[in-house]
């Protein structure tokens, strides 16, 4: 497929699709991973927020294994938009391929009756009950649990 240039800059661009999704939504929220792509992603909407006074739900998907840095990054994104945001820290068993083992492809985020293995423990912000969600299933995959949070 060929590019069709539309005659305007990638940010004013993304401006655009940004203002049309608040304009023909009643709910948004943001999937955060901590990364530079989502988090400019994240300063691009609350721009969109604070000029129309508004709140969008902010999704970080915390699997337990994340650099210390993200954590710390994650964190201060959360302090900083904490007038803007509804946050949402899950620490919840999610199910996750392994890619260093062959005798255990799979393994399981916060696992319970595992804390002692843990590699750290959740923040207080954080989302640890399993009941929290209606439709979080113990065990289910990260691919499966977002767009039912969606």
């Amino acid at each position: 497929m060929a590019k069709r240039p539309l005659g305007i800059d990638v940010l004013t661009a993304a401006r655009q699709r940004i203002e049309y999704i608040f304009d023909n939504f009643p709910r948004i929220y943001v999937s955060f991973s901590g990364g530079k792509d989502s988090t400019v992603m994240l300063h691009l909407v609350i721009d969109e927020v604070i000029k129309r006074g508004r709140k969008i739900g902010v999704l970080f998907m915390d699997l337990e294994g994340q650099y210390k840095i993200t954590i710390e990054h994650v964190q201060a994104m959360f302090n900083l938009y904490a007038d803007y945001i509804e946050p949402y820290w899950v620490c919840l068993p999610i199910t996750l391929r392994n890619a260093v083992s062959q005798y255990q492809p799979k393994w399981t985020c916060w696992e319970p009756g595992k804390e002692n293995i843990w590699i750290r423990q959740p923040p207080k912000i954080a989302i640890t009950d399993q009941s929290y969600f209606p439709f979080y299933r113990y065990n289910m995959e990260f691919e499966e649990f977002v767009p039912e949070f969606g």
